[in-house]
């Protein structure tokens, strides 16, 4: 029975490596996820339904193309600076929740918890339990739906490197860059520091270093894979779904006074500026570091060079 579930439905296609195992699995996720959300714990309740449901999807394609050590490697990276960040944005009064009843689990402030450790293990702050899964959650949703991406476009021709495409990356990066920079001088706010400001930021060093280390990275920037994903994740996905958790669902509301200047307000919540610059970091880092790390660390990250363009040694 096992291994008939693990067999793919649609070999030679372009679905070739879905199994009726993961299928069963995206679904049982959805359905849990509706019943969350009917019943109220909308944040939890549309976590499961697109990204628990889309990490089981596309876990086939990750698992094909990388290892354990990559999903470490990036995570490492990632995580332990944006839940930082994250705390710190809470504590700064950038933003704030819905009451305790809205989640499933609320974990309390410093020394109110279990066994009264919440303080060191997470940083003394207010939240809801799910903010401390999303951000591993979010990080692994991006890399395995990256590699479904990749294994989706119709021809190789999307993913080899254009040279009228060679500019492109540090003209946009340039532009966007110097924008961010330039509205915490034009809208300065000296009472609040914006932890979230500051973790899109991280994003931008972290992928313009990439740039500069990994010349895999930088052929792949002149594909057009890589502007399809930037364009469907920057300019499509992240608004959307930022204001489908933030203007719709109230899962988290931004504090006017304590960030930059809204760039869209609906039903009494509003999304900053300066996260309408931040999505690029998205669509840019994860990409940035799995390239670097390819470069760097070869087999010990990747499976099949043969499944991820740009992977080969320079």
């Amino acid at each position: 029975m096992i291994k008939s579930l693990n067999q793919p439905l649609w070999p030679g296609s372009r679905l070739s490596l879905t199994t009726p195992l993961s299928l069963i699995l995206v679904f049982i996720s959805a359905a849990i996820g509706v019943w969350l959300y009917r019943r109220g714990d909308t944040y939890e309740g549309a976590a499961l339904v697109y990204m628990v449901g889309g990490i089981l999807f596309a876990w086939p394609y990750y698992s094909a193309r990388f290892t354990w050590c990559m999903t470490f490697m990036v995570m490492s990276c990632f995580i332990p600076v944006s839940v930082w960040a994250q705390n710190k944005a809470v504590e700064s009064g950038s933003w704030h929740y819905r009451p305790h009843d809205g989640y499933v689990i609320w974990i309390t402030k410093g020394g109110e918890g279990w066994w009264h450790w919440t303080r060191h293990l997470w940083l003394g702050s207010e939240m809801p339990a799910m903010e401390y899964a999303f951000y591993p959650l979010f990080c692994f949703f991006q890399v395995t739906l990256f590699s479904l991406f990749s294994h989706l476009l119709p021809d190789h021709w999307f993913e080899q490197k254009h040279p009228k495409l060679r500019w492109v990356f540090p003209i946009v990066i340039t532009v966007v860059v110097s924008a961010f920079v330039a509205i915490y001088f034009i809208f300065p706010n000296p009472n609040v520091t914006d932890y979230l400001y500051w973790l899109a930021g991280a994003g931008y060093a972290i992928t313009l270093a990439s740039y500069v280390i990994s010349r895999n990275y930088r052929d792949y920037t002149q594909s057009p894979a890589f502007w399809l994903w930037a364009v469907g994740m920057a300019g499509m996905f992240m608004p959307a779904w930022e204001f489908f958790h933030c203007c719709w669902n109230h899962d988290w509301i931004y504090e006017r006074a304590n960030t930059f200047p809204f760039f869209v307000t609906y039903r009494g919540a509003g999304i900053p500026l300066s996260e309408l610059l931040g999505y690029l970091t998205t669509a840019t880092t994860f990409q940035g570091l799995m390239l670097l790390f390819i470069r760097k660390f070869g087999k010990i990250v990747i499976k099949d060079y043969a499944l991820v363009p740009f992977s080969r040694r320079a």
